[in-house]
């Protein structure tokens, strides 16, 4: 299950993910179908088309993200090399060889996904309000699409969570930035 597979290669960033990552994605088709049916009326058919559109465009806006902290991280002159998909989040790679870096390089580089998604999510806000009158399948899909952006992987990403191997961008963050200050205190 932990094995990653390779999908593509963008912009010099290969994207890999496991198959626990299409369980994950699949696992969410039928409450996203359900969750159509319930609160925006749509058909059985309707539901599935929107809950797989919506997964299609979590997968898709994920990787955006991450090639926003690829971005930030060739800014920076250290480059991620990967992108491993392991759910319905994925994790940065880099060089298992990448030196010791300052605190501010890893900040930098963790400040490079979220803001992505914050405008995406805010982008769509208005078609999603506009939409969600109509009903149908785009509403669903664009509110949830604008939702997941807006509030998991742009405000979401920043939550200082840093425990048990799983850390997202707040926790990197945090992390890095009491380094910083411990390192600022002990000079």
């Amino acid at each position: 299950m932990n094995k990653s597979l390779p999908l593509l290669t963008l912009f010099n960033v290969r994207i890999t993910f496991t198959p626990l990552c299409v369980i994950s994605y699949l696992i969410l088709i039928p409450p996203l179908t359900w969750l159509g049916m319930t609160v925006c009326n749509l058909t059985l058919v309707e539901g599935l088309i929107a809950g797989v559109l919506i997964i299609i465009l979590m997968f898709v806006t994920e990787n955006i993200h991450q090639l926003g902290h690829a971005w930030a991280a060739k800014s920076v002159g250290y480059p991620m090399i990967g992108i491993r998909h392991f759910s319905w989040f994925s994790g940065s790679i880099y060089p298992k060889d990448e030196p010791s870096l300052p605190p501010m390089t890893h900040i930098k580089r963790a400040l490079g996904g979220f803001w992505i998604n914050i405008l995406i999510g805010l982008a769509l806000a208005p078609l999603a309000f506009y939409l969600w009158t109509l009903n149908g399948v785009a509403a669903f899909t664009v509110v949830a699409t604008s939702v997941w952006n807006l509030f998991v992987l742009g405000l979401g990403a920043l939550l200082p969570i840093d425990f048990n191997g799983f850390t997202v961008d707040g926790g990197t963050i945090v992390r890095y930035w009491k380094e910083m200050n411990r390192d600022k205190v002990k000079g």
